[in-house]
């Protein structure tokens, strides 16, 4: 956020109660039956959890689908491409843009992504103007339409505005039936947009897969894990223990329109896109009703839930691996994590006497501080439950890989990107990636240029593992 953004801030605040707008669905037509048939798994399953970030995200995952693109792999004596085994992508806010970039904008499965020693002239096209677009300045771009409108006092309709923009430039009215119908021929991943659910607090899967697909009740199985070694529980202990489970079971399960009683055929993707990065409380929320029912559903940021995108593919692909029913053998999660260090907010602050520019600064600090409580949560609760096999597949059948920004290692010897001072240090180079701030435009060229070189370099880091999981036998 900036000094500019904050500032609108003030008068949308004192008006905001005017102006409602709401998003209709049609009603569901049979609630025995999923809006879009489920598609089959080919292979293992390799998803990509791209995260939250504004530009910074969207610009980041360019450059790391790129290099994934570049990866070479070998399986069953063919070379090929690593990005074209990627099956399913997860993200949230400004990674729900470049996510839904891709699966729109990709050439089509039967162009080749490789040719000779680098990609071909089709696909190395398609990064180019991709990486380009994702730092347009879209910010003045919303402004621009909530102004012509008459939307200034008004996030909600200001999601409406990056939606009409991201429309205008890239998904030219592209509905979730247009994405089903790539997906269903192979020509795109089966993408989930994240966002997060005013009224329950939980997540939104915003996707063309069947709520079938996210049904993994751990709270059943752990029920028996504990029953098989005779643990013993009071009538209270049991009510109080059931209690909980229940409780976490509905936090950790998303819900889908269809849980909502709609159909989303008809749905832009582009606001689905807007819905998921609709930051509190300068965009959005974006209110939802289905046809025939009087509940109003206000979905904001995926990132309020959970920044990477990581728990709607987790979710998704424990059920899957499921070894009472599995439908596939193993599954690689790539997390493309451009969210902004916590740490380094932190340090920002040790050197700040003045209070009131915590939130100047940062106003998204305090979001921040509960996300990081719940990612050490989070990691705790999946290193306990590994422990508790079949809760979860070992390393070897789900393994998760991080490929941070600001793990990119840089030295003196590497040449400095085009449009950045050729008198950068590495120490310079660390500290304006990490310092990139978090908005819908990139302000500097040069960030750009750090940002596409930093994700090449994260991605060469892993190589060996990403190819070694790729090309074992499934």
């Amino acid at each position: 956020m900036n000094v500019l953004f904050a500032l609108g801030l003030g008068l949308s605040l004192a008006l905001t109660g005017c102006f409602a707008k709401i998003n209709q669905l049609p009603a569901h037509p049979d609630k025995n039956t999923p809006v879009f048939a489920p598609l089959a798994d080919q292979g293992p399953l390799v998803g990509l959890a791209v995260s939250g970030g504004g530009s910074r995200a969207a610009t980041f995952a360019a450059g790391a689908l790129e290099a994934l693109a570049e990866m070479r792999i070998t399986r069953e004596g063919k070379e090929r491409s690593a990005l074209e085994t990627v099956t399913h992508m997860s993200s949230v806010s400004g990674g729900s843009l470049a996510t839904a970039y891709y699966a729109v904008k990709k050439p089509a499965k039967s162009e080749a992504v490789l040719a000779g020693s680098g990609l071909s002239p089709v696909y190395q096209q398609f990064f180019d103007r991709f990486k380009q677009d994702m730092q347009m300045n879209f910010q003045l771009r919303a402004i621009g339409r909530q102004l012509a409108a008459f939307r200034v006092a008004n996030p909600t309709k200001f999601a409406y505005s990056f939606s009409e923009v991201w429309d205008a430039h890239f998904f030219e009215g592209i509905t979730f039936a247009g994405l089903y119908e790539r997906e269903r021929r192979g020509d795109a991943p089966q993408i989930i947009l994240n966002g997060t659910i005013y009224n329950t607090g939980r997540r939104l899967v915003l996707t063309t897969l069947p709520p079938s697909d996210f049904a993994y009740d751990f709270t059943r199985e752990l029920r028996a894990k504990l029953v098989a070694k005779g643990q013993q529980f009071t009538p209270e202990g049991k009510a109080s223990f059931d209690k909980s489970v229940d409780r976490a079971k509905g936090q950790f399960l998303p819900q889908t329109f269809e849980d909502i009683e709609g159909d989303h055929r008809e749905l832009p993707l582009s606001l689905a896109v807007a819905t998921s990065a609709s930051f509190p409380p300068v965009v959005g929320p974006v209110t939802y009703q289905a046809a025939g029912t009087k509940v109003y559903t206000h979905v904001g940021d995926g990132g309020l839930f959970d920044n990477l995108g990581t728990e709607s593919l987790t979710t998704l692909f424990l059920n899957k691996l499921n070894p009472n029913r599995p439908s596939a053998k193993k599954g690689l999660i790539l997390v493309i994590d451009a969210s902004f260090p916590f740490d380094e907010g932190g340090a920002d602050l040790n050197n700040n006497e003045k209070g009131f520019e915590v939130f100047a600064d940062d106003p998204s600090r305090i979001v921040e501080i509960m996300e990081e409580r719940a990612n050490a949560y989070q990691a705790m609760l999946w290193h306990s439950l590994r422990t508790e096999s079949p809760l979860l597949p070992d390393y070897d059948h789900l393994k998760l890989i991080i490929l941070r920004y600001t793990e990119a290692e840089w030295t003196k010897d590497d040449a400095i990107p085009d449009g950045c001072p050729k008198t950068l240090t590495p120490e310079d180079i660390k500290r304006t990636v990490q310092h990139v701030p978090t908005l819908f435009k990139i302000e500097d060229p040069c960030h750009a240029a750090l940002l596409i070189a930093s994700a090449h370099k994260v991605v060469a880091k892993q190589r060996q593992r990403i190819v070694d999981f790729l090309q074992r036998s499934p």
